[in-house]
């Protein structure tokens, strides 16, 4: 006789954040394999995985059953400790599934304590309606007062429950988990069951999947509670709570089988549909009005302000196209709504983005004024942006300036209701590297374990994270280590079962979900806390509201979700602009500005593009230098070369720029659509327009073919496959030619880009250089002021002002600004980059220096800025910074008097507030002989203030301490050339070394740390810092014993050690060190060494025979230099009737001047029966 059928109805996923170790397909699979009819969710008090639970259930062939294990409290107000018991609620009806959303809402937005939402009775009892409750586990308040011995205190409790769902709503919860306080609760239940008048319902309350998964899970507890496994702080004590077979629950349950014919019952009681896959847009026009003229009327006028009157006919031709696309699929509120909160930001000020994604392909978001490039005259296409054929969501993302950001987010909360608009959840799972960490620490073993053994699992590709299965294969590092360390192996097997687990949740960096209702008609809704957020006063937690459902769920329920991100470089463009403004009375307008100034392209030319957007690391500086860009087009093109897998294709376009004679075109129909690129398929609309010029596929044909390619989906190519085949061959293209270019279609899954994307991403990086260019100090002082909170970016930036012959100037009381402004053509630090100045003390120094002029003297100072905004701490920093310098005394001198200076200051304000103030307090003395603007002759006298400095180190010590680098002076200057040629790599690049690669870096030390490890040996972090960047240096009770006279602040040193890149950011532990003091002569040699290295390499130097050569071997030179692109420039030295002159090649055919290029160019000349050697 087989074992009757159940249902679980307590189960909890891996929402139940490190606690639930299970995937909700997981789970799903094996009940239906299990046989059992339907499976309930009730993870702790969230409904994070209600739509995945929904469709699982659904594929497998199962009822999926709704619910949420909520935390009961007495009142859902009170704060602090208190008593907290869980209870299960199932949704029985649409109805309870739409109180479930309310009530599982409403413990995080009325009832959030302690991280952890509640509910009271009162709430229970408002939304029962449509709801099943079962009395619940052993945390429940009536189990734990049966476990107390308190029955008619759990009798009660389970009364409550009746009258708040009704009595036959209730279901009395027993369990068979192997503990022994279970027993207990087991016979109380059932006695109050049969007292009430209530049915028993077994439940397993399912947290791992399998059986064997207990350890796994055992290992989760402790990453959650941040213990060990040998020492946990939370542990089950049994492996019971895993999902049990038909056959494993009828053994448990043997005593009452009428339990589990009660989860059969519940389970054919439990109705409840999710509509999936509707729109659920909010209307823009109040009701009657019409959206579709309203929307029409708009994009007109806006044509007409893009184009002028008359709209030429082309515009008008895509406009009718696009709306009627538009309006077909019902999103004309859609764009409005996006035309509206952007034209908000535009109108007060904040910098919006000239477009992202394929959005940049509607010509109606580009009339709306939401993107600002022109995809007629840029080849965009509107198909790629929506496809006529697919209805699906359109997706608009807008980049916003990070300050102006949450304005028009407040924007839209306030035009749409708070209730009906937050961002969204996104949830971090363990990756093998992550999890790698988790399993050593909860295994006890020290943090370098963990850190070493995760090294070996290689970075994530395209954001893509490698999988332990991956990681494991034969002859991989991590393999290796695992089979030959039972030490790595024992963490690895505690890693692998945590792996792709929800570890955290957090706020989507971008989505914004607005509704037309309340969004808990829809969706659940929680608070989380937003940790990137500025603190709130007295540290608490910065909560945000945010959808219960991820992005994906939010999108299938059909609700508009938008992308609002902030581009920390548009704030960067704007106050740039703010500065020029401010220097030269003039703004330029970014949004007319022409798209050729040659001065920005010989900039980018040359790979002069440190601080530029997109194109200031080091690889792209150097495809920079190849491709030489000199137009826009080439601007785009290297935004979506610069990635992998299209990297390899720099050299053939770069090839082709230089020498357009050297492309080749199969089929002239191609020629407008790659020529461009050169020949190279870089984008996706190629690949589109290919397909309809060549194959006769529609729009949405196309795009159809394009997501194939994006998605790898072999599938759906192989569908399309004959279709662009048959399609090709009918218009006449040759069978070579559809072969090659269906196998670039294959390949360019890895590189080929959206051209709209990268149009919009390469205006913003032509802004950028364009302002470098043309306003250098403006743009490296917006800049700086943009990293001003960082530890290494500042010092960076400052030695490329260096470089650029910008003056970087130490902060001034008198002229700096919050931020770093600019005066005269230098750059004067900003007084928030000064430690320990907060932005209250800058505000009362500027209020203060508006007021009555120039500051005079540190008496001056204390006098007249507001005493409870600088203190002690702040002045004592400005002094050290050099703020006071314009003043005209010495650091060590105004740090003596300081504490007079403060007591002076602070009774002058006193009095002047209570009304004592006497003639005398008109002004003061500056304390040098002269008086304050104003002063009275006869104020009373201030001390001097003491002339005697400190000397050159000390002022440089306290200047690095106050602002985090060197400006007045820097001890590496002398030294810099002979340390750059002795150094492996420059602090500033130390991040783009290998982990695990040891190299030689140079620096002085600017500060050291020791402490002791657990077992007692000595360790030190020492800070190397450069003219470029700093980087923390470990060294361990070796190095300390063996170079412990070197490891003193202020050394200039060279240490060779092995680099680490970790949680904590990139490290170095040493190996070895010596003391750096080259001789004069030393350093002349290496500023010749680096002299020679700037001029560039050798030219290639070819000898002609004029009266011999033919003409073309200047072509034929050209090619061999096509195929061999450097840095290296060419010079002809042509012996001519005349004499000897030398011609240059130029720019556009520079070589790699190797043996092979040389050889090749030597054969040309030969075939050209030319036989004078190269030089």
């Amino acid at each position: 006789m087989s074992a009757p059928t159940v249902a679980h109805l307590h189960v909890h996923s891996e929402y139940s954040l490190l606690d639930g170790h299970c995937k909700i397909d997981g789970l799903a699979k094996r009940a239906a394999e299990f046989g059992q009819p339907a499976l309930g969710l009730t993870d702790h008090g969230v409904m994070n995985g209600a739509v995945e639970h929904y469709k699982a259930c659904r594929k497998h062939g199962i009822k999926p059953i709704l619910g949420c294990e909520i935390y009961y409290v007495d009142d859902h107000a009170h704060r602090g400790r208190g008593e907290r018991n869980h209870l299960t609620l199932l949704a029985r009806t649409n109805e309870g599934y739409q109180n479930l959303v309310r009530l599982s809402s409403m413990g995080f937005t009325e009832g959030l304590n302690m991280g952890k939402p509640q509910i009271d009775m009162g709430q229970l009892q408002t939304y029962g309606g449509g709801v099943i409750a079962l009395t619940g586990c052993l945390a429940s308040r009536s189990s734990q007062r049966l476990v107390d011995g308190a029955y008619e205190e759990a009798r009660a409790h389970v009364g409550d429950l009746q009258a708040a769902f009704g009595k036959e709503n209730v279901y009395f919860e027993i369990q068979q988990n192997g503990i022994p306080e279970q027993t207990v609760v087991n016979e109380g239940v059932v006695k109050l069951a049969r007292e009430l008048g209530g049915r028993l319902v077994g439940t397993g309350d399912v947290h791992y999947l399998r059986r064997e998964d207990y350890h796994h899970h055992a290992a989760l507890l402790c990453v959650n509670t941040k213990s060990t496994l040998a020492e946990p702080k939370l542990s089950f004590d049994t492996n019971e709570f895993f999902l049990k077979s038909n056959e494993e629950m009828a053994s448990d349950f043997a005593d009452h089988p009428e339990a589990l014919a009660s989860t059969l019952e519940i389970a054919e009681r439990c109705e409840v549909e999710i509509p999936l896959g509707g729109q659920l847009i909010p209307r823009f026009l109040p009701e009657g009005e019409d959206e579709k003229a309203y929307l029409r009327e708009l994009v007109l006028a806006g044509l007409v302000e893009r184009y002028g009157a008359p709209i030429p006919a082309d515009a008008i031709e895509r406009m009718e196209m696009e709306l009627g696309v538009i309006d077909r699929m019902g999103f004309n509120a859609y764009f409005l709504i996006v035309w509206d909160f952007v034209k908000y930001a535009k109108d007060h000020g904040i910098a919006v983005g000239p477009g992202r994604g394929s959005a940049a392909g509607s010509l109606i978001a580009y009339s709306l004024r939401i993107t600002d490039l022109d995809p007629l005259k840029y080849d965009l296409l509107f198909e790629r942006f929506l496809n006529p054929e697919r209805v699906s969501m359109p997706d608009i993302d807008i980049d916003f300036s990070v300050r102006g950001r949450e304005k028009v987010m407040q924007y839209v909360v306030g035009k749409y209701g708070r209730e009906s608009v937050a961002q969204i959840i996104t949830f971090g799972k363990m990756a093998p590297r992550a999890a790698t960490k988790d399993a050593a620490r909860v295994l006890g073993h020290p943090y370098q374990v963990g850190e070493e053994i995760s090294q070996l699992v290689p970075e994530p590709e395209q954001g893509r994270n490698p999988s332990f299965e991956s990681c494991m294969a034969d002859g991989e590092p991590l393999r290796v280590r695992y089979d030959s360390d039972p030490t790595a192996k024992q963490v690895i097997d505690v890693a692998r079962g945590l792996e792709g687990v929800v570890r955290n949740n957090s706020i989507h960096a971008a989505a914004v979900v607005i509704a037309g209702m309340p969004l808990t008609d829809v969706v659940p809704v929680q608070l989380t806390e937003d940790k990137s957020g500025p603190s709130l006063p007295g540290g608490e937690r910065n909560y945000k509201l945010v959808t219960q459902f991820s992005m994906k769920p939010v999108e299938e329920l059909g609700l508009l979700k938008m992308d609002f991100l902030g581009l920390r470089n548009l704030d960067v463009i704007e106050d740039a602009l703010d500065i020029i403004e401010r220097s030269t009375g003039e703004r330029p307008d970014m949004n007319t500005l022409p798209l050729d100034d040659g001065k920005t392209y010989d900039m980018l030319a040359r790979g002069d593009s440190v601080g530029v957007f997109q194109f200031e690391s080091e690889g792209m500086r150097e495809a920079l230098k190849k491709v030489k860009p000199t137009v826009f087009d080439d601007l785009v093109a290297l935004v979506s070369l610069y990635r992998p897998g299209a990297m390899d294709q720099i050299p053939t376009y770069a090839r082709g720029k230089k020498d357009p004679s050297t492309v080749r075109i199969e089929d002239e129909r191609l020629e407008p659509i790659i020529g461009p690129t050169y020949g190279v398929i870089l984008y996706q609309e190629q690949a589109m327009l290919i397909s309809k010029e060549l194959a006769g596929f529609t729009g949405a044909q196309a795009d159809d073919l394009r997501k194939a390619i994006g998605k790898k989906n072999r599938e759906a190519m192989a569908k399309l496959k004959p279709v662009f085949f048959e399609g090709c061959a009918r218009n006449g293209v040759d069978r070579g030619l559809i072969e090659q270019l269906w196998t670039t279609n294959e390949k360019s899954a890895d590189y080929s880009f959206n051209k709209s994307h990268a149009a919009c991403y390469a205006l913003i990086s032509y802004r950028t250089a364009w302002l470098k260019a043309n306003h250098p100090a403006e743009y490296m002082a917006a800049l700086i002021s943009s990293v001003m909170n960082t530890k290494d970016k500042v010092p960076f930036f400052v030695a490329r002002c260096d470089e650029m012959g910008i003056a970087i100037l130490p902060p001034c009381v008198n002229v700096s600004d919050h931020e770093f402004v600019v005066v005269d053509g230098a750059i004067r630090f900003g007084l928030d980059a000064v430690k320990g100045v907060g932005h209250g003390a800058v505000e009362a120094i500027k209020k203060a220096r508006d007021d009555g002029g120039p500051f005079a003297s540190l008496w001056d100072f204390c006098e007249r800025v507001d005493y409870r905004s600088a203190n002690r701490k702040t002045i004592e920093a400005l002094i050290k910074s050099g703020a006071f310098d314009q003043t005209g005394h010495s650091r060590k001198g105004m740090l003596e008097v300081l504490e007079q200076a403060q007591a002076a200051g602070q009774k002058v304000q006193q009095d002047a507030q209570i009304g004592q103030g006497s003639i005398f307090d008109l002004g003061m003395d500056d304390g040098a002989g002269g008086t304050a603007r104003g002063a009275n002759p006869f104020a009373v006298q201030h001390p001097p203030i003491p002339a005697e400095e400190f000397e050159k180190n000390e002022l440089l010590a306290f200047e690095k301490e106050a602002i985090g680098v060197f400006v007045s002076a820097h001890p590496l200057k002398d030294v810099r050339a002979a340390l750059q040629v002795k150094a492996d790599v420059s602090l500033g690049d130390i991040e783009k070394v290998k982990h695990g690669d040891w190299v030689t870096v140079g620096g002085i030390i600017a500060a050291t740390r020791q402490l002791r490890t657990r077992t007692g040996s000595q360790m030190m972090f020492v800070t190397v810092d450069d003219l470029e960047g700093t980087l923390e240096a470990i060294a361990f009770e070796k190095t300390i014993t063996e170079y412990g006279d070197l490891l003193t602040v202020d050394t200039v040193v060279l240490v060779k050690g092995k680099v680490e890149h970790g949680d904590r950011g990139t490290s170095m532990v040493i190996s070895s060190m010596e003391k750096f003091e080259p001789s004069e002569a030393q350093v002349a040699a290496a500023e010749v060494q680096l002299a020679e290295l700037q001029r560039g390499p050798e030219d290639i130097r070819v000898k002609l025979d004029a009266t011999q050569v033919q003409a073309s071997v200047i072509d034929e030179l050209k090619y061999v230099l096509g195929n061999f692109p450097g840095e290296s420039e060419v010079v002809l030295e042509v012996s001519t009737t005349s004499g000897l002159r030398h011609l240059r090649l130029g720019a556009d055919y520079r070589g790699n001047n190797t043996p092979t290029l040389r050889a090749e160019l030597d054969r040309a000349i030969r075939s050209s029966a030319v036989s004078t050697p190269i030089a």
